[in-house]
């Protein structure tokens, strides 16, 4: 299906719910025309003059649905890593199309999003940089203000536009547990509870050299959890 064909298509499916820009536009100027139009839909090849469409996915604040439309087979899997609606390959088969743009169309707003499951891969995205993680690997989450440290089982931290409640909305309970505001864990990270004092406990996540503390409270309701999470 040519490139035509494939914006007049989209352009059937779409009538009455959203507009269409049809034209195509180079990998180099798309970061700043998404940004301007905020669209819905953004259709990526993987190969492309001046880079390839994975390279855009961390320059989009907010990241639309994505669809892959190429020649190349043997990117899907990192395609659907990234959380794309679909990967198409050239040429397109109309009625897979119109089945993407179906779910797309149809898809619960923003605001009703579904936790996470354990299993899912997610894009953390921060500044000019990406990667994916599993859910399970994430052993926390730390406030920063409005913002979160992302605390991942193999050591590193990613910094997130994203405060810690709407961390709460997204992360399945369980494994993950709020034992205080500034402060969500994965209870399968966490480690022993060390009694530092009558009013102090001490705890270390998985792959974080550091401890963690909390007051008297919290630690009792992280105890809580942990063991109704351990069958104790």
């Amino acid at each position: 299906m040519s490139a035509s064909c494939l914006s007049v298509r989209v352009s059937r499916r779409w009538r009455n719910s959203r507009s269409v820009r049809k034209n195509w536009v180079p990998l180099a100027n798309a970061a700043a025309l998404s940004r301007d139009l905020q669209p819905n839909l953004i259709f990526l090849d993987v190969q492309m003059p001046g880079g390839d469409g994975f390279s855009l996915l961390s320059k989009l604040d907010p990241l639309p649905a994505i669809i892959f439309v190429t020649g190349y087979d043997e990117y899907a899997v990192r395609a659907f890593e990234v959380n794309a609606v679909d990967y198409l390959i050239k040429p397109v088969n109309p009625h897979r199309l119109a089945d993407a743009l179906q779910r797309i169309i149809h898809a619960p707003p923003q605001t009703q999003t579904k936790p996470f499951l354990p299993s899912d891969r997610i894009l953390l995205r921060t500044g000019k940089t990406a990667r994916v993680v599993y859910v399970s690997h994430i052993s926390g989450i730390k406030a920063e203000e409005n913002y979160t440290d992302v605390l991942v089982a193999d050591g590193s931290t990613v910094f997130m536009r994203r405060t810690i409640s709407e961390w709460e909305e997204l992360l399945p309970k369980p494994p993950f547990f709020t034992p205080h505001r500034s402060l969500i864990v994965n209870l399968q990270a966490v480690g022993d509870l060390v009694l530092q004092s009558r009013a102090e406990v001490s705890f270390k996540l998985q792959g974080r050299p550091h401890s963690f503390k909390l007051g008297q409270r919290p630690a009792a309701r992280l105890r809580k959890a942990l063991r109704l999470s351990r069958g104790l």
